[in-house]
């Protein structure tokens, strides 16, 4: 049998087919949505830590990329989760841990164009006042993920003031 179909050109055609949500389309922040997994966990954590600089707070730098916290604001240990908007217009925060040793989890929602937040004490997380966690793999209980809807949310403008609340 002779192969005259190049797998190369297939492989972009059913890619193309399997194009991100439309709403993503020519966005600002379609280029958020497209980055691997890791990426995106790096980008949150360095905005987070560039963001709270600009904006006052005393950012610690943190030794390494692994551990049980991503960045210290103003003493305060912080567990940075980003997500981008799926199609039902939830994000799914993932690899959220009760084990590690953490003050707060800091959520960054991504929605095509603007960016959302919140920030749950690691109190609330535990105690299940955050929203229901769920296991990340079946039969295993150490890494969950956490479910929240747009409207569970902020906009980015509240950050500050939200922080300052939580911190003072």
């Amino acid at each position: 049998m002779t192969q005259t179909t190049n797998p190369l050109s297939l492989l972009i055609k059913i890619a193309k087919e399997k194009h991100v949500d439309k709403k993503w389309t020519d966005k600002p922040l379609y280029l958020i949505k497209i980055l691997a997994n890791s990426s995106k966990g790096d980008l949150a954590e360095e905005f987070v830590r560039a963001y709270c600089k600009e904006s006052g707070f005393d950012v610690d730098p943190k030794e390494g990329r692994l551990g049980d916290y991503d960045v210290i604001i103003n003493k305060k240990k912080f567990e940075v989760k980003m997500a981008t908007e799926d199609i039902s217009g939830n994000f799914q925060f993932n690899h959220i841990r009760y084990d590690y040793k953490y003050d707060w989890v800091l959520c960054l929602g991504i929605c095509p164009d603007s960016i959302l937040f919140e920030i749950y004490s690691k109190a609330d997380v535990v105690t299940g006042k955050a929203g229901n966690l769920v296991s990340m793999g079946r039969g295993q209980n150490s890494s969950f993920k956490l479910t929240k809807p747009k409207n569970a949310l902020h906009p980015i403008s509240e950050f500050n003031d939200k922080l300052n609340s939580l911190l003072s």
